[in-house]
C-alpha cells in the first residue's frame, strides 16, 4: 500500500521536476565549477575549469534549442542586467562553500541582440525584433518575466552559444526573444 503512494507521488513531482529542469537544463556541478574556477589560485586549474563547465553546457545548450521561461521558472530585469540581458530568477546566485572557501554561484543571464545593438558574430537572422526590444525596455525592475527564446550561435567564442565572464561572474546565453511578457 505505501509503494503505490510513494509511486503515485513520484509521478505526481516527476512532470514538475522536469519542467524545472526543461527551463535551464545546467546542473549544479557546472555551475559549482565556474565558481570554483573564480577561487582556484591556479591560471591553468581556472580556465581547465571554464571549459570543462561550458563543454557540458553547450551539450545542453546548443544553437536552435527553445527555452520557455513561465511564473515557475522566469527571468528578470534587475539593476545588475546591462542592455538587452535578462537574469534567471533563482536562487543560484547564493553562497556556497569549495574547498573551505566561501564564493557565489554564477548568475545566468540571457542575452539577446537588435540592429541597434549587437556585436560581430551575431547573424542579422538571429536579431530580436523591434517590438520585443520596446518591451524590453518597458519591464519593470525586479518583477518576474515569462519568456521564449531561441539560443543563437556566436561565432567568436570556442563554445556555441555561451560565454563565462569571470570578473561578472555571470554565465551568458546568447539567444533570440520570440516572446516576452511582464508577469504580473
Amino acid at each position: 500500500m505505501i509503494k503505490r503512494y510513494v509511486a503515485l507521488f513520484v509521478c505526481l513531482l516527476f512532470p514538475l521536476y522536469s519542467e524545472a529542469q526543461d527551463c535551464v537544463p545546467i546542473s549544479f556541478n557546472t555551475l559549482r565549477m565556474l565558481a570554483e574556477s573564480r577561487i582556484d589560485p591556479c591560471p591553468i586549474c581556472q580556465k581547465k575549469l571554464q571549459r570543462q563547465a561550458l563543454g557540458q553546457i553547450t551539450k545542453d545548450i546548443f544553437p536552435g534549442k527553445k527555452i520557455m521561461f513561465n511564473s515557475s521558472c522566469s527571468l528578470i530585469k534587475t539593476q545588475q542586467t546591462k542592455d538587452n540581458e535578462l537574469m534567471l530568477n533563482t536562487d543560484y546566485d547564493s553562497k556556497i562553500m569549495i574547498n573551505g572557501t566561501e564564493t557565489n554561484l554564477p548568475y545566468i543571464i540571457l542575452k539577446f541582440y537588435t540592429h541597434e545593438t549587437h556585436i560581430v558574430g551575431i547573424d542579422e537572422k538571429d536579431y530580436t525584433s523591434r517590438e520585443i526590444q520596446n518591451m524590453y525596455k518597458n519591464l519593470m525592475y525586479n518583477k518576474p518575466v515569462e519568456a521564449e527564446v531561441i539560443v543563437i550561435s556566436y561565432k567568436y567564442s570556442d563554445f556555441a552559444s555561451s560565454i563565462y565572464l569571470p570578473e561578472r561572474n555571470t554565465l551568458i546565453i546568447h539567444c533570440k526573444v520570440i516572446r516576452l511578457q511582464q508577469i504580473q
